[in-house]
């Protein structure tokens, strides 16, 4: 990682998850093609389109410190992914595809929301203000679109995948 400063760590963790954002938004779009309920596959296709503000938001960031947005690969969420791609070229049933989206949709939600947790916190070391409500915004995002996600797995209609 090589980060031997606060703003060092700072910087590497905003490209990680600029990286991760970016990633996201194609596999958002994966997710709502590879899925047969059309509430869930609106609410792929939202935060999807969410996404891209949440990537503007963070371009602003590596402004407000004379940066160009850098990329680090995320190799957290590339494992998730790489998961993900696995399973799907399994040929699965598409009821348990359908639950397979929800549920990595989450786990990368939970890597997400955890990412900005820590980006906060570096912010406000820094003293940063004006990044750290950035990524609040974002965060409270991230964890909205948790919580419908685990509502939509909440309904999920187990009996429809074979076992």
């Amino acid at each position: 990682m090589g980060a031997s400063s606060l703003q060092e760590l700072f910087e590497h963790e905003l490209g990680d998850i600029y990286f991760a954002e970016h990633r996201m938004v194609d596999a958002y779009e994966q997710f709502a093609a590879n899925t047969n309920d059309q509430e869930v596959t609106e609410l792929f296709e939202a935060h999807r389109e969410q996404v891209g503000e949440q990537i503007e938001r963070l371009v602003q960031i590596f402004d407000t410190m004379g940066e160009p947005p850098q990329e680090e690969e995320c190799l957290g969420i590339e494992g998730l992914l790489d998961e993900y791609s696995e399973f799907e070229g399994e040929d699965p049933d598409p009821s348990a595809l359908d639950l397979y989206n929800i549920t990595t949709a989450g786990k990368t939600q939970r890597y997400e929301i955890s990412a900005y947790e820590s980006l906060v916190e570096v912010a406000k070391a820094l003293e940063n203000e004006e990044a750290a409500e950035l990524l609040r915004e974002t965060l409270d995002e991230e964890k909205e679109t948790l919580g419908q996600l685990q509502d939509q797995g909440a309904t999920f209609d187990y009996g429809s995948i074979p076992t």
